[in-house]
């Protein structure tokens, strides 16, 4: 029987495959660093062509489209590549080192988020985070659940499928383009199980006041869920100190990471309270005993994941997640928000009406704004295409997201563009 010696549990350092980084290189067989902390940037004066020469994207696009799908770096690119190579040459020869990448992703993940790695699970995407909550808690009929209006379905969907339980959703208002904290307030009341909401709306841009709903859900003794999806790897994020009890976050957006695999952060707290709706050989604290057959779960968030996993996709989420760290999470956000600052200025004084507030709190990388009434968001959309200048029109609406490795230049391009 072919069974891992790794007890990703005990792993500290770990030997792995993974390559160059942006600023780092190391040897296939020396110990992966320490993941670099999240909030404080390791690169006093940022070389940003340098950072540039890593998006092989911008060769051929001003890519501005992050809330959708972003680009991968080359570091992603090649740490995906070299574990596909080492799958075609040696099949699973080195399975203790996938399951070291393992461990060692899960650092990486919760240096992020401000976790604990034993709080993390890997997952196919977003969805699949909210629908375990979703899935896992113990309903009782005439139980609530508190979402915002006009939230992505993958915020909605796995609420109304709980109809059949007895469950009901409570929307709370949009004002303006914002979300205010007293009105998520007075949607909760004794029947409220859980507020769910998203980091960042993924329409009008709004940030929400994670603390506050977090101090909300604590005063209730409801459990706090975050659709992380479009702040994860472009603001700062601690878990612990919003109050989080679970997240989840696809890695293909600002994390510039793949497709197919997402974080999903479960609480301590949590674990009591979220129960796996499946049971897989992967969720067991047992899972290379594999005729044993004992049903006791992992203590941590791994009883979440019911199988094989997506290990290309985990070594390129780690690549992605390292890069991002390596730049340091607040020079990351700081970068992003005077991107979008000065797209919010150039549209206000061309006459664009601007849905993304702009308050201190409220901002985020994505500026959502309507031309003037002579122009339609179609024909702005199809002048920016042609310039070779990637956003999204949706609803008559245009929706700008940069990223960290994008310029001013390109933002007054863009401008140029959309103004003439």
């Amino acid at each position: 029987m072919l069974t891992s010696t790794v007890n990703e549990s005990d792993i500290e350092a770990v030997t792995t495959t993974a390559g160059k980084g942006i600023f780092l290189q190391f040897s296939t067989r020396d110990p992966l660093p320490e993941p670099p902390s999240p909030n404080s940037p390791r690169i006093p004066t940022m070389d940003w062509n340098q950072l540039r020469a890593h998006f092989p994207i911008t060769d051929h696009w001003i890519y501005l489209n992050h809330a959708a799908v972003a680009p991968i770096s080359r570091p992603v690119q090649r740490a995906m590549e070299r574990h596909l190579s080492d799958v075609a040459d040696h099949g699973l020869a080195h399975i203790d080192a996938w399951h070291a990448n393992y461990a060692q992703t899960r650092r990486s993940a919760a240096k992020l988020l401000g976790a604990h790695s034993d709080e993390v699970a890997f997952l196919k995407n977003t969805t699949d985070g909210l629908i375990a909550v979703a899935l896992g808690v113990s309903w009782r009929p005439g139980d609530t659940v508190v979402v915002a209006e006009r939230e992505f379905p993958a915020n909605v969907y796995p609420w109304l499928s709980l109809a059949d339980r007895g469950v009901t959703i409570r929307t709370v208002p949009e004002r303006d383009g914002r979300l205010r904290v007293e009105d998520f307030a007075a949607a909760i009341d004794s029947s409220t199980r859980v507020l769910s909401v998203s980091s960042v709306e993924f329409f009008t841009g709004f940030r929400n006041d994670l603390a506050a709903l977090g101090q909300q859900c604590r005063d209730h003794d409801i459990l706090f869920v975050v659709d992380g999806i479009q702040s994860v790897g472009a603001l700062q994020l601690d878990v612990q100190a919003l109050g989080i009890d679970c997240l989840a976050a696809d890695a293909h957006k600002w994390l510039m990471g793949p497709e197919g695999c997402a974080l999903f952060y479960c609480s301590r707290r949590a674990l009591r309270h979220v129960k796996p709706a499946a049971m897989g050989w992967a969720s067991v604290a047992s899972s290379h005993d594999f005729l044993g057959y004992d049903t006791a779960l992992h203590e941590d968030a791994r009883r979440f994941e019911t199988g094989t996993q997506n290990t290309v996709g985990i070594v390129g989420t780690k690549a992605a997640i390292d890069l991002l760290l390596e730049i340091g999470m607040e020079q990351v956000e700081e970068r992003i928000l005077a991107l979008t600052q000065q797209l919010a200025d150039g549209l206000v004084r061309n006459g664009f009406e601007l849905l993304s507030s702009r308050a201190a709190g409220e901002a985020s990388g994505i500026i959502t704004c309507k031309p003037p009434q002579d122009q339609s968001s179609e024909l702005v959309a199809q002048r920016l295409l042609e310039a070779r200048i990637h956003t999204t029109d949706r609803g008559g609406w245009l929706r700008l997201s940069p990223h960290v490795y994008n310029t001013p230049e390109e933002m007054d391009q863009t401008l140029s563009v959309m103004c003439a």
